[in-house]
């Protein structure tokens, strides 16, 4: 999921203050599955109104053995997802997560008939949706079939915006705490990360930062909560010498001191502090700045 340069100052903003940034995150995901929801009735309604099959057959051609879409649309309307196909073949080829996706419809089609063939099921659920003042009813097979599909899209949707805010943020978050530092650009690297062809091993990392001798130190950025101790884990395999984070557990602090790794937690300290840890970092690894920490 793509973040605009408002959501991710705004992320900035809340994250330097030492504010919980989550709010605004979880605010574009229900706006954007919101947005989603209401095109995907609308389509819903023009498909079944023009569609002559009287049977559940008409969502498959419409909405998943439909190469007109796109194939991240495709597995979504089958109740899956570009991922789980990936792992599974290896590949995300069009054509082959047409291929699953129809093969994972047809199995939740015969898993939904028979439930509405169980004479023990006392329940039903039929969705309607009217555009324009034309009515459409679902039945529980199409209902169910639809709701499942929506919660496929939520759950990606959901996975997608948590794990792009972190890559979005973190190079322009280091690149603010530099200016606020007064560090020349000289000293940082703020680069798309090349790797290194003359290592053996060449990990990704957020950030550089340098001393008066050009010598380097990596840094990392996690947008981790209490409960996610295995994110402070990416600071050793990538052998990073400072660490950011929104929180930090005291065993993650532990780990990181054992490691000689500086780090610096964000969450509920106000900008001055965050502003006066970066600086003492900076001074500890004798860069160059003119804020004293």
């Amino acid at each position: 999921m793509k973040f605009n340069s408002d959501e991710i100052k705004q992320t900035i903003a809340c994250l330097l203050a030492g504010k919980d940034y989550r709010t605004a995150i979880i605010n574009n995901i229900n706006t954007k599955f919101f947005s989603f929801t209401m095109d995907f009735f609308k389509a819903i309604v023009e498909a079944k109104i023009n569609n002559i099959s009287i049977d559940i057959d008409w969502y498959k051609e419409n909405f998943v053995n439909n190469s007109e879409l796109a194939k991240e649309e495709i597995a979504w309307n089958a109740c899956t997802n570009i991922k789980s196909i990936s792992n599974i073949c290896n590949t995300t080829n069009k054509q082959i997560v047409i291929d699953m996706a129809v093969a994972n419809y047809e199995y939740l089609k015969n898993l939904l008939g028979e439930l509405e063939k169980d004479e023990t099921n006392d329940l039903n659920i039929e969705i309607k949706i009217t555009k324009n003042k034309v009515s459409v009813e679902l039945t529980l097979s199409e209902s169910l079939l639809v709701i499942n599909a929506l919660a496929t899209r939520k759950i990606a949707l959901r996975g997608g915006a948590w794990s792009s805010i972190g890559k979005q943020v973190e190079k322009p978050l280091l690149i603010e705490l530099c200016k606020l530092c007064r560090v020349k650009e000289s000293f940082y690297n703020a680069d798309h990360f090349t790797k290194d062809k003359t290592k053996d091993v060449d990990r990704e990392v957020d950030f550089k930062l340098y001393d008066d001798t050009r010598k380097e130190y990596r840094c990392e950025v996690k947008l981790m909560g209490k409960g996610n101790p295995e994110s402070a884990d990416a600071v050793i395999a990538r052998d990073s010498d400072v660490f950011i984070a929104d929180t930090l557990s005291v065993q993650n602090k532990k780990q990181l001191e054992e490691r000689n790794v500086l780090w610096i937690e964000l969450k509920d300290h106000k900008k001055d502090d965050i502003i006066d840890q970066f600086a003492n970092v900076l001074k500890k690894l004798h860069i160059p700045q003119t804020i004293e920490g």
